[in-house]
């Protein structure tokens, strides 16, 4: 019977002191999935020249490319709410999917990226995008 106490408490202990390594897993995916949705969405880049950019990839304002980036921030949102992230993050996150339902694709590449700063903050600044977010002022195109 000690034994078997002893074993329930010892698995009890270990559940309780993994929790945070999957909430930070799930909170790692949300961030790659809301990084993945604002490269998505950001414009194609003016370099200056008569032909800016390749004729042939879709950028930020392409239908398809809207909603595909709305079903991953969708995704993140899902992820952040299971790792139990913050109200800002998710505030951004809800504004972001909202924004990208209604096709308005900068307002969504722009609470994303708050979002991603949220997010980045409760993990630690770990995760991709995280070292290119802009720790303050206004958001540009990563």
């Amino acid at each position: 019977m000690k034994k078997l106490l002893t074993l329930t408490l010892g698995v009890a202990a270990l559940a309780i002191g993994s929790q945070p390594v999957i909430a930070q897993a799930q909170v790692a995916d949300a961030i790659q999935a809301v990084n993945d949705a604002i490269v998505e969405l950001t414009d194609a880049p003016g370099l200056g020249k008569r032909t800016t950019v390749d004729v042939t990839k879709r950028w930020g304002s392409d239908r398809s490319v809207i909603d595909s980036a709305t079903a991953k921030l969708q995704d993140g949102l899902s992820k952040a709410q299971s790792a139990g992230v913050g109200a800002p993050a998710l505030r951004q996150l809800r504004l972001a999917v909202d924004y990208g339902k209604s096709r308005q694709h900068k307002e969504a590449r722009l609470s994303a990226q708050g979002a991603l700063r949220h997010l980045c903050v409760a993990n630690q600044d770990q995760g991709p995008g995280c070292e290119t977010v802009p720790k303050y002022g206004s958001y540009t195109a990563p």
